[in-house]
């Protein structure tokens, strides 16, 4: 049912002093600050995991060469799905509105937009943890402790055998993780984590841990270690989990991405019918990652 001048009828008296409608400040978008952000051309696309050669082998005097191929993977698909929003007011509510709420209902639809994409970025990190959201290898989830590799070698971690939450030790385990991560054949994989991710919970232990000059929670004088990683780190807002935690490698290094296929298309019109006033937002966009690659995480 349209906005009308019988549910609202607060809008039309003048005698409110104030009408107080909890929008207020934005926060400044957050998953584009560690996702790689694209474009689909066509909608579904598909990326395939493909393992290059592995490790040089023996060749005895007057043996032939041993043959090695590249190793297919498996594939990850990304189907933009469509999101969308409408707010209708009848002529009258528009009309006799006094306080300019109407305007103010269907500009909050680009507020809803953007909410959504928060949501839909951040579901990578609070799925991180579940066999169900995979990327090129079914059943393992994004933070894994037994990753298999595709050439049958020894499996990797990035995460945690027993959990630990944020702290100094778990960094330095994670960034640990990084030094000893190879590709699928087994050769050195060279990444270096950039960014820590934590929900507000460990606001003020990011700041003891990594923007002090000294070891955080001793009395040696000791320096901070990790001061020479140049980590940055920044608090989600939208982590499903206050103990969530993760370390990412740039942008570009690592495989988290966000697609658009529609970016936000907004649109107004009038009924001819009832002469109601329609405004919508229509949006289309995909999320999800194919490798684990370039990603540390544990659920604290």
């Amino acid at each position: 049912m349209p906005a009308n001048t019988s549910a609202f009828s607060a809008f039309i008296a003048p005698d409110v002093h104030e009408m107080y409608v909890e929008t207020g400040k934005e926060r400044p978008p957050e998953y584009d600050l560690w996702m790689n952000v694209g474009t689909l051309d066509y909608n579904p696309v598909t990326d395939k995991q493909v393992a290059g050669l592995g490790t040089l082998v023996d060749k005895p005097e007057g043996t032939m060469f041993s043959l090695d191929d590249p190793i297919m993977g498996g594939s990850k698909t990304y189907t933009a799905t469509a999101g969308g929003l409408a707010f209708e007011c009848t002529w009258e509510m528009w009309r006799d509105d006094l306080y300019g709420l109407m305007m103010e209902f269907a500009r909050e639809l680009a507020r809803s937009g953007r909410y959504r994409e928060e949501i839909s970025g951040h579901s990578v990190l609070n799925n991180a943890f579940s066999n169900s959201y995979t990327g090129f290898t079914a059943g393992e989830s994004l933070c894994h402790t037994s990753h298999a590799r595709l050439d049958g070698g020894t499996a990797q971690a990035n995460r945690p055998s027993v959990d630990v939450g944020f702290s100094f030790a778990g960094i330095q385990a994670g960034i640990q993780n990084f030094h000893r991560m190879l590709n699928e054949r087994g050769l050195p994989r060279v990444m270096a984590p950039s960014m820590a991710i934590i929900a507000p919970q460990n606001l003020f232990a990011a700041r003891e841990i990594l923007g002090s000059s000294g070891k955080p929670y001793t009395a040696d004088n000791e320096i901070n270690s990790l001061v020479a990683e140049d980590l940055s780190w920044m608090v989600s807002h939208y982590l499903t989990d206050e103990n969530y935690w993760f370390l990412l490698a740039p942008k570009g290094v690592h495989n988290l991405n966000y697609y658009w296929r529609d970016r936000p298309i907004f649109d107004n019109f009038d009924d001819p019918w009832t002469k109601s006033a329609v405004f919508t937002v229509y949006q289309r966009h995909t999320q999800g990652y194919g490798s684990y690659r370039g990603v540390y995480g544990s659920t604290g």
